[in-house]
């Protein structure tokens, strides 16, 4: 069985979580920069999960618009 790809509640929360990671002083330029690159590979979901929930809205609507006709 695929495995689901993560909601967007749980990649915001793993956006938010890596943010306050990014935050501590205490952390080494190595990592922040990976921390970063994960940082940028969760907007990227995040904005796929957008586009496609915005790409449904829009399907949805004229799916009803030719319903009432």
């Amino acid at each position: 069985m695929p495995k689901k790809p993560p909601t967007y509640q749980a990649l915001s929360a793993q956006l938010e979580a890596l943010l306050e990671r990014l935050q501590d002083p205490e952390v080494q330029v190595d990592d922040a920069v990976q921390l970063y690159e994960q940082g940028l590979q969760l907007v990227a979901a995040l904005e796929s999960q957008l586009t496609a929930a915005e790409n449904t809205i829009k399907r949805l609507h004229l799916q009803a618009g030719k319903q009432a006709e």
